[in-house]
C-alpha cells in the first residue's frame, strides 16, 4: 500500500469511528504523524474531497462534509424552502449587481440584438453557514427597471412576480461537471479549479418567452440529485 493511501484509509476510518468529529487533523500533524511530505498527504486530502467525503475552507483547514442537499430538478422548489424542509439554515448574500450591454451569446440566447442591456445579480448561497453555490441571473434590464433597489437576498421569483407581474412557469436546465471558475472559487473560498456541478437553467413565463438564465457553481459535495420519475 502506498503512503498517500494509507493516509486516506487512517482518515476514513478515523472519520467512520468519530460521526461527531467536524475538522480533520491540520497537514502539519498527518506530516509528522506519518513522517510524509505535503505532496503525499495534499494527495491523500484529495482524494478524499473528490469522494465528496470532505472539503478544504482556504485558510481554514479540511473539514468533513455535513449531510448533502437534496434537490429534484424537476421539482420548482425554492432554494430556502429546500433546505428549511431539509434541516438546514440557508443564507443568500448579494455578490455584485451590474447592468451591461448584453455580450453576443447573451443576446443571442434571448433572441435580441446586442444593443441590449441586461442586469447580472450574482449571489452566493449558504447552508449552515458553508458556501455552496455562487449564481449568476441575467434578465433583461428593460423588463425589470430598479431591480437593483430590491432586497435581492430574498427570493428572485416571488420579486419577479410581485412587482413586476412576471410568473415562472417552468424551466429548463443542464447539468455538468466542471472545474470552478477562479472567481467563484473565491467567493465560495475553495481552491481554484476544484470539482463543481454547473447548472445552467432557463426559465420562462406562461407564453414560453424566457425571463431569465442563470448559471449555478454548487460545490460537488454538497449537493445530491434526486429525480422522481412519476
Amino acid at each position: 500500500m502506498l503512503l498517500y493511501q494509507e493516509i486516506r484509509q487512517y482518515l476514513f476510518a478515523l472519520i467512520a469511528k468519530h460521526p461527531e468529529l467536524k475538522k480533520l487533523p491540520s497537514e502539519r500533524e498527518l506530516l509528522e504523524k506519518f513522517q510524509s511530505t505535503r505532496i503525499t498527504v495534499r494527495e491523500a486530502l484529495t482524494r478524499l474531497e473528490a469522494e465528496g467525503v470532505i472539503y478544504r475552507q482556504n485558510r481554514k483547514g479540511w473539514f468533513i462534509c455535513p449531510p448533502r442537499l437534496k434537490w429534484d430538478p424537476v421539482q420548482k422548489v425554492n432554494f430556502g424552502q429546500l433546505a428549511q424542509d431539509q434541516n438546514f439554515t440557508a443564507l443568500t448574500q448579494l455578490v455584485s449587481f451590474e447592468t451591461a450591454v448584453a455580450q453576443e451569446w447573451l443576446a443571442q440566447t434571448f433572441e435580441l440584438n446586442t444593443a441590449s442591456k441586461f442586469h447580472n445579480v450574482c449571489r452566493v448561497r449558504s447552508l449552515d453557514e458553508r458556501p455552496v453555490m455562487v449564481e449568476e441571473i441575467y434578465c433583461l434590464a428593460s423588463q425589470f427597471h430598479d431591480l437593483q433597489h430590491k432586497p435581492l437576498e430574498d427570493s428572485i421569483t416571488t420579486i419577479f412576480a410581485q412587482d413586476y407581474g412576471v410568473n415562472i412557469t417552468h424551466e429548463r436546465s443542464s447539468l455538468v461537471v466542471t472545474a470552478i471558475p477562479d472567481d467563484k472559487a473565491d467567493v465560495l473560498n475553495v481552491n481554484s479549479g476544484a470539482l463543481c456541478l454547473k447548472i445552467i437553467r432557463k426559465r420562462f413565463n406562461q407564453h414560453d418567452e424566457l425571463v431569465d438564465y442563470n448559471i449555478e457553481y454548487w460545490v460537488h459535495s454538497a449537493i445530491e440529485i434526486e429525480v422522481d420519475s412519476k
